[in-house]
C-alpha cells in the first residue's frame, strides 16, 4: 500500500490528560501515512498548544482549530486533504501499533470502499470494567452480523465522503452511528478488520458514563434513528410502571413487582459477567444497567422533545 494516498484524520476537544499519549500512537504506527490531521473543536483546557508543540516536531502532523462538533472537525479534516484514502479516530482512544496498516489492508480491493475495524476498552478498574459491554460489541457478538464502522476505529474512500455529503454538521450525539446508517441507506457495503484495533479509555464514574449513554440517545433520535432494543425498553418500562399502579391498588401483586426486579438485576449479572469475571461484578453491572436503561430513556425523550419545538 502506498503511504503517499493515506491521511489519518481525528477531532480533539479538551484532552489534555491523554493527548501526548494518543498523539505518540499515532507516530508510532507500523504504517506511516502520508499526512496526520487533527482539529481541535475550541479546546480551553491548553489542549491545542500541546499540539503546536507536537507539530513541531513531527512533520506529519497538521493542525487547525475550529469552534464547533465533531461533525463539523471531521468534515473540515476531510476537505483538508487530497489523500484517496483516509483513515479516522477518536481522541480518548489508543490505536495498536499495527492499526493503520491493518484498517488501510483491505483496500487493496478496488471493490472495497469502507472498512469497520475495531475497538477494545482499555480498564484500570472495577467499574470501567463493567461498563465497557455497556458501550461496545463484545468480540464473542462482533462479526455474527454487519458491523457498523464507528469513529473510534474506520477508513473510508474520499471518494465516498464526497458522494455521501460527510458527517450530518447539524449532529453532535452519536454522530458517527447516524454516518453509518447514512451510508448503509446509500447502499454501501462495510468491510470488518476485527485486527484494525484501538483501545479506547472509559469513562471514569457513573455521572459521566449516564451523560455517555444519554448523549447517545439523544443523537440517535434527532437524526431520527429508533433502535428496536429502545422501543422494546420503553415498552417494558411503561408495562412496569403499570404494574407497579395495580400493585399499589392489589398488593397480592406486590410479589410479582419485587420478582420481576430481582429478574432484571440477575438478567443484567447473568448476560455480561463472562466479560468480567470478578466478584464486585455482582454490584456494578446491575447499577450499569439501570443508570443505562435510565438515561437511555431519558435521553430519547430529550431528542424527542428537540425534535418537535
Amino acid at each position: 500500500m502506498d503511504s503517499t494516498k493515506v491521511a489519518v484524520i481525528a477531532t480533539v476537544y479538551n484532552e489534555s490528560s491523554d493527548i501526548t499519549a494518543f498523539l505518540d500512537a499515532l507516530k508510532n504506527q507500523t504504517f506511516t501515512p502520508k499526512e496526520v490531521i487533527i482539529v481541535d473543536g475550541g479546546s480551553t483546557d491548553g489542549t491545542f498548544d500541546l499540539l503546536k508543540n507536537y507539530a513541531a516536531g513531527w512533520k506529519l502532523l497538521r493542525i487547525f482549530q475550529l469552534p464547533g462538533n465533531r461533525s463539523m472537525g471531521r468534515n473540515f479534516a476531510m476537505a483538508h486533504t487530497a489523500c484517496p484514502l483516509i483513515a479516522v479516530t477518536d481522541a480518548g482512544c489508543l490505536p495498536h501499533p499495527d492499526w493503520l496498516f491493518r484498517i488501510i489492508k483491505p483496500f487493496a480491493d478496488k471493490n472495497v470502499q469502507i472498512v469497520s475495524g475495531y475497538y477494545e476498552g482499555l480498564a484500570k478498574n472495577i467499574f470501567q470494567s463493567c461498563l465497557i459491554p455497556y458501550v461496545f460489541v463484545m468480540p464473542d457478538q462482533a462479526g455474527k452480523t454487519e458491523f457498523f464502522p464507528s469513529t473510534r476505529s474506520m477508513a473510508l474512500r474520499r471518494s465516498v465522503f464526497l458522494a455521501s455529503g460527510g458527517f450530518d454538521p447539524r449532529l453532535f450525539h452519536n454522530e458517527d452511528y447516524a454516518y453509518a446508517v447514512k451510508l448503509k441507506w446509500l447502499g454501501y457495503k462495510f468491510t470488518f478488520a476485527k485486527d484494525a484495533v484501538v483501545s479506547w479509555l472509559p469513562r471514569k464514574n457513573l455521572k459521566s458514563a449516564a451523560w455517555m449513554f444519554m448523549r447517545f440517545a439523544i443523537g440517535d433520535v434527532q437524526a431520527r434513528i429508533f433502535r428496536p432494543r429502545v422501543k422494546k425498553l420503553a415498552l417494558r418500562t411503561l408495562a412496569f410502571i403499570f404494574l407497579i399502579f395495580l400493585a399499589l391498588q392489589m398488593p397480592a401483586l406486590l410479589p410479582l413487582v419485587y420478582l420481576l426486579l430481582l429478574l432484571y438485576f440477575i438478567l443484567a449479572i447473568v448476560k455480561n459477567y463472562r466479560y468480567v469475571h470478578d466478584l464486585r461484578a455482582v454490584f456494578w453491572l446491575p447499577v450499569l444497567q439501570v443508570t443505562a436503561d435510565a438515561s437511555v430513556l431519558f435521553g430519547s425523550l430529550v431528542g424527542l422533545f428537540s425534535i418537535v419545538v
